[in-house]
């Protein structure tokens, strides 16, 4: 790698200042690096002279209670993780309609974004979210028990937390989701394995035995169904902690953070208002140490002497505390210094590392070193030159020497000296090969778990601080000039060359005739590349291919595709010469967490349907949370319309022989508190309308029926649960289609959710259904006749079903739309 050219920015006693422009690109949390203030500073501070660890552990991304979370790094200053267990990939999505991978992507980013307010560390386990289960049997029939409790073990050993505190009550089977009681069941055992010199974990290490002071169950109104309930309820074994704590330093309280905090959960709509003043948040000891107040890190040396030689380091930071100047935090560079060479005189312990980390960042903080890696280019391929540019800018009275620069794993030694506001650009070229891929990965085996605890350096700034040297690690990022946002910081990533993706990952045939396919090719690089689009079948048989040219950086390269496929699964390959490529580059881009990819399999599903028994044609949409059913009713050979409810008359709505409101739309669009009344008319004029599941709170109104409706949270989580047709002879169940058990087979992650619990006489059930050991319920498909017309409620979840190609489930629906008085 070749530095080619160097470049100083000195701020001259004449105010003169040379100004050059820059280049450059990111990583993983993309952001300008930012320069604390005199007052975070010093809380910063105050945090090195605590040696206290927590661990929070719940199931998935928003289980975790920020205000405790916030409480204990912030008002006790302890080092904290979470621990969730899954990436929240089951769930719904309320600000779009990806789900599965695509939504565990944003999941993930919005608890790194929560911690980095709040303070925690963020980590997780290798179990999936399959969706709802209601018993932790369940859970653990899809998760290893064993495999968990290992990594739990491990992490427990390897993080040294005082407390653990489990967001659920590992007592509460069957009266809450299965994953969550299975998460502080879980917690509950590795409490004592982590000390169990007999129990391996998986590591190849010796990891050190380790036992918690005390673990908790963090106690909320919620677990009681109502704050009135709770009001009532005896609190006389929980201990009380006042969270409503004001920092004076930061200019917020405990619960400003924390709702900042749980505001990162966009997909989940957990939006959230500040409170001020005194707040009570409780606690249940579980096991361990009784204590007689509510430090819960009582009995816990919590001081430097806690370690070997710590007493050493105890009077140097009470001193750098004492000594602060805030109006020049630069000042206390020096003893920061010496602190961080006498605590790397200590023997290693977890501890050693935490403080030395946190001197180095008070140093840089103090000395206000401005350090960035950064690139012009928002990704590169591999094997193409990509242009790096490193600043190190210092701010400070210290002489900073800059000793070397890491890129992409190659060191070059730099050996420049930095006086009082001296900047320091240098370029640099580096390639990169398909072993740097920055495609978001999901944890599958224990090394991907384990490599959360090890950060693997890649580009770092070296430089030399009163003859100590320090090392910084930074991610690449891509930087630009937005002309309405300004200086724009995003993730820099490496990509492949290709990407090929079809456009749709079902087609619907009409009876094995011609189907059109579309196959979308992306080019990366900065070259052309010619090579040989191909289809493969399920028995990796070529079924189609041609030659194509992509020009370089050729986006959007579409080819259609019209022959007859049989029903089945086909991938897209795009070959050249001895390279493959089989993936689409799916991004995943949303305003609120930084920008990823994953390389998902460029794989579709072609399943035969007989469009001839279609009798309706027009049907109006009304979008919800967003879903993809519109494309699958599209690709059977409905014309449909979005309806658009600012505007939308009674008089539109009569073009439609059938409208669908989608998921969650009386929970998303609050123009239903008064359009809800033209549905209602619509019917009784004639019409059908199928609402989707509503979740049963928030609703914009409790009027989405003509009738009495009250949704509960019901739902069958087993996707293959029988179901009894009330009315076998009733029109929905055998026009056009006849409907049967058959019907409900091979669906995907459940039957349904959020059913109607209570509903007035005129609905009519058409089945019932139950999980295992649990008693029949009915309010999955309710029709009633409204006028002419009918009005249906159905919790099936169709959103799932009619994307992955279950034809049993399009039947029914379909049964659905083409309902009308007869």
């Amino acid at each position: 790698m070749a530095s080619y050219y160097t470049i100083f920015i000195k701020k001259m006693k004449n105010n003169i200042i040379y100004i050059f422009c820059a280049l450059f690109m990111q990583n993983i949390i993309a952001q300008k690096p930012q320069t604390p203030t005199p007052s975070e500073i010093y809380f910063k501070i105050e945090k090195l002279n605590v040696l206290a660890s927590a661990m929070y552990i719940a199931a998935h991304p928003d289980d975790e209670n920020t205000r405790l979370i916030t409480y204990l790094t912030h008002h006790d200053k302890a080092y904290t993780n979470y621990l969730s267990l899954t990436r929240g990939n089951g769930g719904q999505n309320l600000i779009s309609n990806e789900l599965g991978t695509d939504l565990g992507i944003i999941r993930t980013n919005e608890l790194w974004n929560a911690r980095n307010i709040d303070g925690g560390k963020q980590f997780f386990s290798t179990a999936d979210d399959f969706g709802f289960s209601k018993h932790p049997k369940e859970a653990f029939e899809k998760w290893d028990k064993h495999l968990l409790l290992k990594q739990m073990v491990y992490m427990i050993r390897k993080e040294q937390p005082d407390v653990i505190v489990n967001r659920f009550d590992h007592r509460t089977e069957e009266t809450t989701h299965g994953h969550h009681t299975a998460s502080a069941q879980l917690s509950k055992l590795t409490f004592t394995l982590a000390n169990d010199k007999n129990y391996k974990d998986l590591s190849q290490e010796n990891t050190e035995m380790w036992q918690p002071k005390r673990l908790f169950f963090n106690v909320s109104w919620f677990f009681f169904g109502s704050k009135q309930a709770f009001d009532k309820a005896d609190k006389s074994k929980y201990i009380p902690l006042n969270i409503g704590v004001f920092y004076n330093q930061l200019g917020k309280n405990n619960q400003e953070i924390a709702s900042l905090s749980r505001s990162q959960h966009q997909s989940q709509g957990f939006g959230d208002i500040s409170s001020r003043g005194e707040e009570i948040d409780y606690v249940e000891l579980v096991d361990g140490d009784a204590i007689k107040g509510s430090n819960l890190f009582e009995g816990v040396d919590t001081s430097w002497n806690r370690i070997k030689g710590g007493n050493n380091i105890q009077p140097l930071v009470t001193q750098l505390i004492n000594e602060y100047d805030f109006k020049d935090p630069s000042k206390s560079t020096n003893l920061l210094t010496k602190i961080y060479v006498e605590i790397d005189k200590l023997p290693e312990t977890i501890w050693k590392t935490r403080k030395q980390n946190e001197v180095k960042e008070l140093i840089k903080n103090c000395a206000g070193l401005f350090l960035d890696i950064t690139t012009n280019e928002p990704y590169t391929t591999p094997n193409e030159n990509v242009d790096v540019k490193v600043e190190v800018a210092n701010r400070s009275n210290q002489n900073i020497v800059i000793k070397d620069v890491i890129i992409n794993n190659q060191k070059i030694i730099v050996g420049k000296s930095l006086a009082d506001q001296d900047v320091y650009y240098d370029y640099f070229q580096t390639k990169f090969t398909n072993q740097d891929y920055t495609n978001f990965k999901f944890i599958d085996n224990f090394n991907d778990f384990k490599n959360q605890f090890n950060l693997t350096k890649k580009n770092e700034i070296g430089i030399q601080v009163n003859d100590v040297y320090l090392s910084y690690t930074l991610p690449i990022q891509y930087h630009y000039k937005d002309v309405v946002k300004g200086e724009i910081y995003k993730p820099f990533h490496v990509v492949p060359a290709i990407s090929v993706r079809f456009n749709q990952s079902t087609y619907i045939t009409n009876n094995n005739q011609n189907q059109k396919i579309e196959v979308t090719t992306d080019n990366y690089s900065k070259e052309n590349i010619k090579g040989f689009l191909s289809i493969i079948n399920s028995k990796n048989e070529e079924v189609y291919q041609k030659e194509i040219t992509l020009n370089e950086s050729e986006k959007n390269n579409t080819i259609t595709i019209n022959k007859n496929f049989l029903n089945g699964t086909y991938q897209a390959h795009f070959k050249q010469n001895t390279n493959t490529y089989n993936n689409e580059i799916k991004w995943v881009d949303y305003s609120h967490i930084p920008l990823n990819y994953y390389l998902k399999d460029s794989e579709t599903k072609v399943v035969s349907f007989n469009k001839s028994v279609l009798k309706k044609s027009k049907i109006g949409y009304i979008v919800g949370a967003g879903d993809e059913i519109p494309q699958v009713l599209k690709d059977v050979g409905y014309n449909v319309d979005f309806i658009n409810l600012e505007t939308v008359k009674a008089e539109d709505l009569s073009k439609y022989e059938t409208i669908i409101v989608g998921i969650r739309a009386f929970n998303t669009e609050s123009s239903l508190k008064t359009k809800n009344k033209l549905l209602f008319d619509y019917v009784k004029n004639g019409g059908t309308v199928i609402v989707q599941y509503q979740t049963n709170v928030p609703l914009k109104t409790e009027e989405i029926a003509p009738y009495k409706i009250k949704i509960g949270r019901t739902r069958i989580t087993d996707e293959n649960a029988v179901v009894n047709f009330i009315n076998p002879n009733e029109t929905v169940l055998n026009k056009p289609f006849k409907i049967t058990q058959e019907n409900f087979k091979n669906w995907v992650q459940e039957q349904g959710l959020y059913y109607a619990d209570d509903f007035a006489g005129e609905f009519q059930p058409v089945f019932t259904s139950h999980d295992f050991d649990e008693k029949e319920t009915n309010g999955a498909l309710l029709i009633a006749k409204h006028g002419k017309g009918h009005y249906i409620y159905t919790g099936l979840s169709f959103f799932r079903q009619l994307p992955s190609g279950n034809t049993g489930a399009l039947e029914l629906f379909i049964n659905l739309i083409e309902l009308k008085n007869e």
